[in-house]
C-alpha cells in the first residue's frame, strides 16, 4: 500500500471518530409557534375552552385536580455516548376555578425544579431465581399444549 492511502484511510477513520463528538440537540413538549413569545391567559376572562384553542390539548391535566393543566416543554443536549443533558425547560401552569374560567397562571423554569434520589430496594418476590442456563434450557423437552380439537377422542 502507498502512503497515500493509508494516510486517506487514517483521515477517514479519524472523520468517523469525530463524528461520535458532534452535539445532539433535541425539542420535546410543546413549542412555540412563530410570533409567540409565551403562554398567557388572562384570569377570570379565558375559560378552558379558549386556552384549549389558543394552544391545543395541554401536555398533562392534573392527577388530582382536572382544573390544572400543563404544558411542558424541554431541551436536551447530548455529546457522543453520554447521558442528555437538559439545557432548558418551561412548564407553565393554567389554574382554573370551578366554572372553567382561569385562576391565575403560573411559570416554572429548569431552575424551579428538584433532584430526587430514586430508592434502589428491590421488593422480593417468591419464587425460585432461575440463572442463565435454566432461562435458556428450562422449555428444552416440554410438550405443547393440546388444543380443544386434539383433545377430543375420535368416535365418541
Amino acid at each position: 500500500m502507498t502512503l497515500s492511502r493509508i494516510c486517506l484511510g487514517l483521515l477517514a477513520l479519524a472523520a468517523a471518530g469525530a463524528q461520535g463528538c458532534v452535539s445532539v440537540r433535541s425539542s420535546h413538549g410543546y413549542v412555540l409557534e412563530r410570533g409567540e413569545t409565551e403562554l398567557t391567559a388572562r384570569p377570570g376572562i379565558d375559560t378552558k375552552e379558549s386556552v384549549l384553542a389558543k394552544y391545543g390539548e395541554p401536555s398533562m391535566i392534573g392527577a388530582f385536580n382536572e382544573n390544572s393543566w400543563y404544558y411542558m416543554a424541554s431541551t436536551e443536549q447530548s455529546r457522543a455516548f453520554f447521558r442528555p443533558e437538559t439545557t432548558s425547560r418551561s412548564i407553565v401552569a393554567f389554574r382554573f376555578d370551578e366554572e372553567g374560567f382561569v385562576k391565575n397562571v403560573e411559570t416554572y423554569s429548569l431552575e424551579d425544579g428538584m433532584e430526587i434520589n430514586l430508592v434502589s430496594r428491590e421488593t422480593p418476590t417468591r419464587g425460585k431465581e432461575l440463572t442463565f442456563w435454566e432461562q435458556l434450557l428450562g422449555n428444552v423437552g416440554q410438550l405443547p399444549a393440546l388444543t380443544d380439537q386434539q383433545q377430543q377422542v375420535p368416535g365418541r
